[in-house]
């Protein structure tokens, strides 16, 4: 099997673009179905995941085939076109260019209680509404 060459892709696109698409719906099915495996049960007992695979993909209507992403690479080698890599490139990170963000909260002692700045704001806003509600009832 060879990816779709450039030319072939050019005269022949919708189809391939159709192609394309249902080899998607495909791949995304089978990811979902495989998350039953060892869980489906008929009246005879288990039941593959190759066979419900197969059912599921029949009662899947073409009319809600949905459009693959833009950045979607397909597993099969057939589908792929002559630019694509299977797994797709991860593009890397580069280094950051600013100054690192430190967070930092400043420590108040009262008494027994450690309070940080952030405690404080939370019991004003708590006060500042309960006030506010009663007078306003």
């Amino acid at each position: 099997m060879m990816a779709i060459s450039q030319t072939d892709y050019t005269e022949l696109k919708e189809y391939w673009d159709y192609q394309r698409k249902v080899e998607y719906n495909r791949e995304k099915m089978n990811d979902l179905a495989e998350k039953f495996d060892n869980r489906i049960y008929n009246d005879f007992g288990p039941v593959s995941i190759e066979e419900f695979k197969e059912r599921l993909w029949l009662k899947i209507d073409p009319i809600e085939y949905e459009d693959p992403p833009l950045n979607w690479v397909p597993k099969n080698e057939k589908y792929r076109l002559w630019n694509e890599t299977y797994p797709p490139a991860v593009p890397q990170l580069t280094k950051p260019k600013g100054k690192p963000v430190i967070l930092r909260a400043k420590k108040l002692d009262s008494g027994n209680k450690v309070w940080y700045i952030i405690d404080i704001k939370e019991i004003w806003y708590e006060q500042f509404f309960k006030r506010y509600y009663k007078r306003n009832r």
